[in-house]
């Protein structure tokens, strides 16, 4: 009777852990989850507000009120890498996406703050503090 009562549990315990691993929601990004434009969410440095267009040919804008700035663009599992165009000089930009992949984060060495940017079509626009 023992040996039955362990393996019900231990039968139990494994349906249990199956279960939680398929209510874990899916992390993995959509195909073509960068492409489109990502607007400036959260800034604590308070940069000018600008917005950041992701095209799938792996180009892209910088688009602020100032004029906008090209930049080429690749990413590989949550890291994106920019390469702008500032008058002649390339500069490298790096970026990491949240783990859901729906926010894009800037880290500043210089002030050690982040900022976040968010696609423009999503509802997470309405909660941001930079409008």
């Amino acid at each position: 009777m023992a040996m039955v009562f362990r393996n019900l549990m231990f039968y139990l315990l494994l349906l249990l852990a199956s279960m939680e691993v398929a209510a874990q929601p899916d992390q993995s990004p959509k195909v073509g989850w960068l492409v489109g434009t990502w607007v400036l969410c959260e800034d604590p440095d308070n940069s000018p507000k600008d917005s950041l267009q992701f095209n799938g040919d792996g180009t892209g804008m910088v688009i602020r009120a100032k004029g906008s700035i090209e930049f080429l663009h690749r990413h590989s599992g949550r890291s994106v890498s920019l390469l702008a165009n500032a008058n002649g000089y390339a500069i490298p930009i790096a970026l990491s996406a949240s783990p859901a992949y729906d926010q894009l984060l800037l880290h500043s060495d210089k002030t050690g703050n982040t900022a976040s940017y968010v696609r423009a079509d999503s509802r997470q626009v309405s909660g941001c503090g930079i409008q």
